[in-house]
Formats: structure tokens, C-alpha cells, sequence
């Protein structure tokens, strides 16, 4: 009899574990972020802010960042799929001063679904390498000797000016998230962070150009078990008559 109770009581608690509930869709409500801990750099302003500057400005601007969340909002999530959270767009002006090494985007994302919202928040970790504004390159020759037409008596000698054009480099180091999971209806989510899109690692930005790369996420969703009424009278007296039935066998 004890036996026959004890596997009742498991078959129970097992059935209240089971994860039947469908977590999805939810609607991605909001979006924000800021620039933080810029490592380096001269002249830096906008941290706290979703636009980070840096250098001296030759006549073009400043260079830097800007994060711009995903729109129009809300957006439908229909499952744990990677979806965009929004975008960052690395400016490249040629500027006189230090770049900056790196800097972290802190963002924020509101969900809501099944009656309820919620939220969750993370970091990206971005490096960041400023190269000069220019680069040495071979702009024509000249005859080092007696040139006569087309040819030299002599040897070419090359021109070299530094017009070349130097490409910005931008890795994406790490992302984590920063807040705990959250809780929609009877569901149990939590947030990745999953870098640039296109499984890229790092990108480049021309001088005097700009580029943008998005930014992508996953909810991760887990169901909450809730017993009916039922099952938790049928659990309870089980665990009273298995009570019972092992005070019997010691006496």
C-alpha cells in the first residue's frame, strides 16, 4: 500500500512540473539604451545618453556612436527566435585627439503579454579601435634619371601622400544580461543578448563614413506550474495517509 502511495504522490509532483502553457506571442513595448564606461579617449561627451562623441572635430563633426532602438513599437515576439532590439551606428570623422578603446551600451527592453508586463535589461561590451584619419598611399611616380616620353633613364621613383583612407574596426567583446527574469501570465522569461546580426564579430567604418549593424536578442520562456484545486487535495491527503500508513509500520 505504501508502495502504490508513494508512486501515486510522484506521478503527481511530476505532473505539476510538466510545461504545457504557450508562452508566445508576447509584444516587445520598449526599447532604450546608453552609452557607459567609455574607456579612453579625448573629448568624450554624451555618456548616460543614447549618443556618444569623441576627438576634435576637423570641420566634419565629432566621431561616435549611436544606438537607436528597433521601431515601431510594440513588436510581436512569436517565439524564442533572435529578434532585433535595435541598431548601433558607428560615425567615422576624421578628428585630432585620442578615440576611445571601448564602452559599454547598457540597455532596457519592456515586454508585456498574457495581462501582464514586465522587463529586462543588459550590456553589450564593445572595443573600439580609431585608426588615423589618413594613410600613407602611391599617388603617381616620378623619373629619378632623364625621362624621355614615357620612359626613364634612370628609375621610377614612387609619390606617396597620405590620402589614403584607414578603416575604423568595432569588435563586440561580451553581452550580458542584468536584471533577473520576469514573469508574463503563467510564464517565466528571461532575456539573451546575442551580439551583431549576421553572427558578425566586428565590422569596419571607411573614414568619413557610416555604418550600421543591428543588434539582436532572445526571450528564453519557462511555464509556471500551477495545480488545479483537485490535484492539490488529492497531493495532500496522499501525503497524510502516507504519513499515516508509515506511523502504523513503526508501531
Amino acid at each position: 500500500m505504501m508502495k502504490m502511495l508513494a508512486k501515486a504522490l510522484v506521478a503527481t509532483a511530476t505532473a505539476l512540473t510538466a510545461s504545457v502553457a504557450f508562452a508566445f506571442p508576447v509584444n516587445l513595448t520598449s526599447v532604450s539604451g546608453s552609452f557607459e564606461n567609455a574607456v579612453g579617449g579625448s573629448n568624450v561627451n554624451g555618456e548616460g545618453t543614447s549618443q556618444i562623441r569623441w576627438g576634435y572635430s576637423s570641420g566634419a563633426g565629432q566621431s561616435g556612436y549611436n544606438f537607436n532602438g528597433t521601431s515601431p513599437l510594440p513588436q510581436t515576439i512569436l517565439g524564442s527566435d533572435a529578434f532585433v532590439l535595435g541598431s548601433l551606428t558607428h560615425i567615422n570623422k576624421p578628428v585630432t585627439g585620442d578615440g576611445i578603446t571601448g564602452v559599454d551600451l547598457a540597455v532596457n527592453l519592456g515586454f508585456d503579454g498574457f495581462g501582464d508586463n514586465g522587463g529586462s535589461s543588459g550590456t553589450f561590451v564593445f572595443a573600439h579601435d580609431e585608426t588615423p584619419n589618413t594613410a600613407p598611399e602611391v599617388t603617381g611616380q616620378w623619373c629619378l634619371g632623364i625621362p624621355f616620353f614615357d620612359l626613364c633613364l634612370g628609375k621610377w621613383q614612387d609619390i606617396v601622400s597620405n590620402s589614403g583612407d584607414v578603416d575604423d574596426q568595432i569588435w563586440i567583446l561580451d553581452e550580458y544580461v542584468t536584471s533577473t527574469d520576469f514573469q508574463l501570465g503563467n510564464n517565466l522569461y528571461s532575456l539573451d543578448l546575442l551580439g551583431f546580426e549576421g553572427d558578425l564579430e566586428t565590422f569596419l567604418t571607411a573614414e568619413n563614413a557610416i555604418t550600421s549593424v543591428n543588434l539582436l536578442a532572445r526571450l528564453n520562456a519557462t511555464e509556471l506550474p500551477v495545480p488545479e484545486p483537485g490535484t492539490m487535495a488529492l497531493l495532500g491527503l496522499g501525503l497524510l495517509g502516507l504519513g499515516a500508513a508509515r506511523k502504523r509500520a513503526r508501531q
